[in-house]
């Protein structure tokens, strides 16, 4: 898709460039007290496939934030195409080292949920987690993330922790994507959202940079309490889909100590999924 042409589309909304040193200051002023590089381009294929194919050759010596203005190939979960217009989303993944593999890493997803929604919700933003990876305003997608995990050929592993979080849709671009959703800008006034790019990313990185600092010491016994108080929809009648099938039907429980979905079938335990996505039976709460 051609970035000069999708951009020609919607002028209302038109934040300037990104600028790194601003990136950069914004993490220090944001509590992060450790190395972290920042790379900032106009547009790539992917900041989450170029920082995979990086940590593939070489084993990252300190953490690395990389943004951009555009993806051509932006995706989420399952290997979704994610859309956005050019400077229309934070667009930012994270590369950090591992010494060694944290228990229930699976769960880092959840965990970097809470950490990215409580630093939203802190700037008036009230969002809540769709279990695994979704950021939701009303039941509408505001953002989302994704974790991957990539080793160098010495078995040296790096987690890459993908973020993306609309900033303003065009209706070509909502109709696009397949569930409700908007952009920050229907919350906060846009002026501010589109004068804020490198402050939110900076924000939403030290988050990210510090949470994996508690994970990794206490896994994610640290992050259940408020991943639940955060998750959407408990309670509530679902199915839990996987590849368009429906695996298991009942209402949403909670999640597990390894950040698995729990959900009530009808006596006994509740049942546990791993993987899947959660499709709302109710219309409303």
């Amino acid at each position: 898709m051609d970035s000069a042409a999708i951009a020609s589309s919607d002028t209302a909304f038109d934040p300037p460039p990104l600028s790194k040193r601003a990136i950069e200051g914004w993490i220090g002023d944001s509590g992060w007290t450790g190395k972290c590089a920042v790379e900032v381009v106009d547009q790539t294929s992917s900041t989450s496939a170029d920082l995979m194919a990086r940590a593939r050759r070489v084993h990252f010596a300190q953490p690395v934030l990389r943004a951009t203005d555009f993806q051509h190939e932006g995706r989420g979960r399952q290997g979704r195409p994610w859309f956005a217009l050019p400077r229309h989303a934070l667009l930012f993944s994270m590369g950090m080292p591992l010494a060694e593999l944290p228990a229930s890493l699976p769960a880092i997803t959840l965990a970097c949920g809470v950490a990215l929604a409580e630093c939203l919700r802190s700037r008036g933003v009230e969002v809540h987690l769709k279990w695994p990876n979704d950021l939701r305003v009303d039941g509408r997608k505001l953002g989302g993330i994704l974790s991957e995990l990539a080793a160098d050929d010495k078995a040296r592993f790096t987690l890459v922790v993908g973020v993306g979080i609309n900033l303003h849709l065009e209706p070509s671009t909502r109709h696009m994507i397949d569930q409700p959703a908007l952009g920050l800008d229907e919350v906060l006034p846009p002026a501010i959202v589109a004068a804020e790019r490198e402050a939110w990313i900076g924000r939403l990185a030290a988050a990210t940079l510090q949470t994996l600092d508690v994970f990794t010491r206490q896994g994610f016994a640290a992050f259940r309490p408020r991943f639940s108080a955060l998750m959407e929809g408990r309670g509530r009648a679902v199915d839990v889909m996987d590849n368009g099938t429906v695996v298991v039907s009942g209402r949403l429980a909670d999640v597990d100590s390894h950040g698995r979905l729990l959900i009530e079938v009808g006596g006994g335990p509740p049942r546990t999924v791993s993987v899947g996505d959660v499709v709302f039976r109710d219309a409303t709460p």
